[in-house]
């Protein structure tokens, strides 16, 4: 309160809280960077953008490129705020996080938006796809892969979390090696998931390390001072530069030189088989009778597809069958380059619109459509070498979604099928087949498959091939006297021509070959040549397809197998079915007998090993798939397997790494509750009074507040007071705006306040200090050098006093401080051999030591607290006035209290 004769202090000498305008641009003052963070921020872009550079042959066009660097950007300020305001490194990570759920969708994907900006629901979990498998499917899909859909959503995560983590490190930590980690990190991440092919050798090569390099020399040298008041620095920038260009100039042309090098490339995609399996599927070429006019299907004169922008006579291909187990000709996973029965060639991967192809010819683009009743199968039909496929029509996104292309044999499988109003475009490389064979052609040696079991194929091709010199000049023999056979399709019903089974297994094969006529269709002709080939050294597979009308229709009748052989430039030359199966109208001849048939039929040879893909013989007219056996369906809840990805993705990425963060928050917010309540609890009266204030001292450390060395009590609550409510205010002069002191004022001007007068130890004087910490520590004072024990109600009134204390420390602080000061350990670590650990006080103070001698005890230093001694005080000195407990009173704060 006011005394008579004083005057209050004007209101300019009154410190104004500041505005909500000032809060407001004190906060974004944090946010503007410094020099040295500019510098720093320059190189994470320049070393995460040579990163990026590595998805370069993965995706098509640039659009990956600009999500990457708006991905970059945003990690950049994600990382530059966290830092700033000094959050914890787990909160930036959780602020990536967010970005990247809000802001992937309608920077990178862009698909499934509400009002075309904000994320829906199947946006959230397209991106928690991708996030979680999508890198996996980036594998095993076919590169470059489109700059568009759901796959864009991968390169903007990378830039995201590439940026958020070298900018982030490189802001938290001064170390000049230590920021490279995350960029070499992410330039590793971008090779292995890359393809065999470099993006681009010398940017993430050379120019990667003279960046790095570049970068790690000037932060060291913020750390170190320059020799010699500076004249050491030109030194070692020409020394530095020099030894960068040794060692470029070393590592491009000694380096390859050097005895190991390997100029091959290693990444994940050459090395992880993708999981679609084609085998699955009924090879088309064992059901070619479909097509035929006298099957039930009613194929034959049926419109199944229709083709605008093809060239006339550019065959249509509905699949390249280049394995043949003994029972069918079908597609391997893998493709068969010719080399051997091993397959090594690519397999079967999505696509997107864009293939990465080339091939002879010229390019043309053409539409093909499916009629109502018209083409249903997995098989897609294409032409040519092809560069791309875009579905359209209403399953647009299914289909090209569930496309799986193999580029070695131009097949394409669609799972789901072909159905009535799909419509697709295909752009592709073609040459229109020439009519006759050519007389001479430079083949290749080798075979698609194991020429061991087709000894029977002799008997016949040695008479045919025996006039001829040179390998191609005995494959076109083969076809000139192939085309001397008869063709049937079975006939009628009750016809002659039933004995004809459909097949071209190696009994059907051995029934063809060994007749006294060659009777069969487009299927036995074809696989026959094919299996001659290989036979003769000629790699060769079988192609089902069609050859569209006038107009672009196609129809059963004009579904044909042809067969396909290696040339020695890689290529495959198509051998068309007109060239080498019989014209339509040629039936076999009705003089042929069941027992010879039956008698030819006896010489079957074994059968090779391996198990039929997917198709059984039968004398039915058209080959019905089997159906692999589906294992039992797993519908255990319980089991993650059968939850959906972003489920999973929530359940292990999110709630358990929350969970096991929470447990270990609620493990050390137990032990700090542990340890105080073992303080207050255990021990001596007076030691639970040291433990008290230890109490407070140890959440002021926890907090990061300042404290003196080796204090006082009063020390320690002066600086705290000082830190938390700041300076006191000072004592007006004798005049203060042209007014005497003393002057009459009112003091209703300055009212105080209940709740910030404490009780001081200095002359019974009023304190203002809101934080009125100074009287606590003197109590504790007053209560640990008093000869007597404090009596147990003195101990709960100040842990009172205490709780209070620290209740005021905190709520001065932030949420995020108060929660950096919850798990902090600081405690725990820098005073366990003191006994502040979760143990009691009861060896810390003076009484502690044993009260059999308590004069030699006194002015020796003891563990009460920080440079604690005690004082040969006696109790009346240590009282603070105001306990009613302890009613005798003295003045304390002297130098040597504790």
């Amino acid at each position: 309160m006011s005394q008579p004769g004083i005057s209050a202090p004007p209101p300019s000498a009154l410190v104004r809280p500041p505005s909500l305008r000032e809060r407001a641009g004190a906060q974004l003052a944090r946010l503007r960077p410094t020099v040295p963070q500019l510098v720093d921020a320059g190189f994470a872009v320049a070393l995460v953008v040579i990163a990026l550079v590595g998805f370069r042959t993965t995706f098509f066009g640039l659009g990956w490129l600009w999500v990457g660097l708006g991905g970059l950007l945003i990690g950049l300020l994600v990382s530059h705020v966290g830092a700033a305001f000094r959050a914890f490194g787990v909160v930036t990570l959780l602020a990536v996080a967010v970005s990247y759920l809000l802001l992937a969708g309608p920077i990178a994907v862009r698909e499934d938006l509400i009002a075309g900006f904000l994320p829906s629901g199947s946006t959230f979990g397209t991106l928690v796809h991708m996030a979680v498998p999508g890198w996996k499917e980036l594998l095993t899909a076919l590169p470059p892969v489109d700059s568009e859909g759901p796959y864009m959503a991968l390169p903007f995560l990378f830039g995201l979390v590439g940026a958020a983590l070298t900018f982030g490190v490189a802001r938290r930590w001064p170390g000049a090696v230590l920021a490279l980690v995350a960029p070499v990190a992410l330039l590793v991440a971008s090779i292995l998931l890359g393809t065999p092919t470099p993006a681009a050798m010398l940017v993430q090569g050379a120019v990667f390390a003279l960046v790095a390099i570049g970068w790690t020399a000037l932060r060291s040298n913020r750390n170190r001072p320059a020799l010699q008041n500076g004249a050491g620095r030109t030194t070692r920038a020409l020394t530095t530069a020099a030894l960068l260009a040794l060692a470029t100039v070393g590592g491009f042309f000694v380096g390859p030189m050097l005895p190991g090098a390997d100029h091959s490339r290693t990444v994940f995609r050459s090395s992880l088989t993708p999981p679609f399996d084609v085998s699955q599927y009924a090879s088309p070429l064992a059901g070619f009778r479909q097509y035929t006019e006298p099957n039930g299907a009613k194929q034959f004169d049926k419109t199944l597809l229709t083709v605008k922008g093809l060239p006339a006579n550019v065959p249509l291909r509905f699949a390249a069958l280049d394995s043949y187990d003994g029972f069918v000709w079908g597609a391997g996973n893998f493709a068969n380059l010719g080399d051997g029965p091993v397959p090594e060639g690519t397999s079967f991967r999505k696509v997107g619109t864009h293939i990465g192809a080339e091939g002879p010819g010229q390019e043309v683009t053409a539409t093909v459509s499916v009629p109502a009743g018209g083409y249903r199968d997995v098989w897609l039909p294409t032409f040519g070498t092809v560069t791309g496929v875009d579905f359209g029509g209403a399953r647009r996104d299914q289909l090209s979604d569930d496309l799986r292309f193999n580029i070695d044999t131009n097949t394409g499988v669609l799972p789901v099928r072909l159905d009535a109003g799909d419509q697709y475009t295909v752009s592709a490389y073609v040459q229109t087949p020439p009519k006759d064979l050519p007389k001479t052609a430079d083949v290749a040696d080798g075979s698609t498959v194991d020429v061991s079991a087709l000894t029977f194929l002799d008997d016949k091709v040695t008479p045919w091939t025996d006039r001829v010199d040179g390998q191609w000049e005995k494959v076109a023999a083969v076809a000139k006297a192939l085309q001397d056979g008869a063709y049937t399709d079975g006939g009628t019903p009750g016809d002659y021509q039933n004995v004809f089974l459909p097949g071209h297994s190696l009994l059907r094969m051995s029934q063809f070959m060994k007749s006294t006529q060659l009777a069969g269709n487009d299927e036995q002709y074809a696989a026959a040549y094919a299996l001659v080939a290989n036979r003769l050294g000629v790699p060769a597979r079988v192609v089902l397809g069609a050859i569209p009308e006038a107009g672009g229709v196609v129809k059963g009748k004009d579904v044909r197998a042809w067969v396909e052989v290696k040339l020695a430039d890689d290529s495959w030359m198509p051998i068309l079915a007109t060239q080498f199966v019989p014209e339509r109208n040629k039936k076999p001849q009705q003089l042929i007998r069941k027992s010879e048939e039956k008698k030819t039929g006896a010489q079957v040879p074994p059968p090779a090993a391996n198990n039929p893909p997917s198709v059984l013989q039968g004398p039915d007219q058209a080959q019905n798939a089997t159906q692999l056996r589906n294992p039992p369906k797993d519908d255990n809840p319980l089991n993650p397997d059968n939850w959906p990805d972003w489920l999973r993705w929530l359940i292990f990425y999110v709630l358990i790494p929350l969970a096991v963060l929470l447990l270990v928050y609620a493990a050390i917010r137990g032990a700090k509750w542990l340890r105080r309540r073992r303080r207050r609890t255990t021990g001596e009266t007076a030691a639970r009074v040291t433990g008290g204030w230890r109490e407070i001292i140890d959440t002021a450390r926890d907090l990061r507040m300042p404290l003196p060395a080796k204090g006082t009590r009063l020390e320690q609550a002066h600086a705290l007071e000082l830190h938390v409510d700041g300076p006191p205010p000072v004592k007006p002069s004798v005049v203060v705006d042209g007014a005497l002191m003393g002057a009459p004022m009112s003091s209703a001007h300055f009212p105080p306040s209940p709740a910030t007068v404490t009780p001081s130890p200095d002359k019974g004087k009023v304190s203002t200090r809101p934080l009125a910490l100074v009287p606590v520590a003197a109590a504790a004072n007053g209560h640990v050098f008093d000869v007597d024990e404090p009596s147990p109600e003195d101990v709960a009134a100040f842990w009172a006093d205490v709780d209070t204390a620290r209740r005021r420390l905190r709520s001065g602080q932030s949420f995020w401080q108060r929660l950096r000061a919850d798990v902090s350990l600081r405690t725990f670590r820098d005073h366990l051999p003191t006994g502040s650990g979760l143990g009691p006080a009861s060896r810390r103070t003076s009484r502690g030591q044993g009260r059999s001698e308590p004069n030699r005890r006194r002015g020796r230093t003891t563990k009460a607290g920080i440079g604690t001694v005690a004082p040969g005080n006696t109790r009346a000195s240590l009282r603070v006035p105001g306990r009613t407990s302890r009613p005798k009173a003295g003045t304390a704060g002297k130098k040597g209290d504790a």
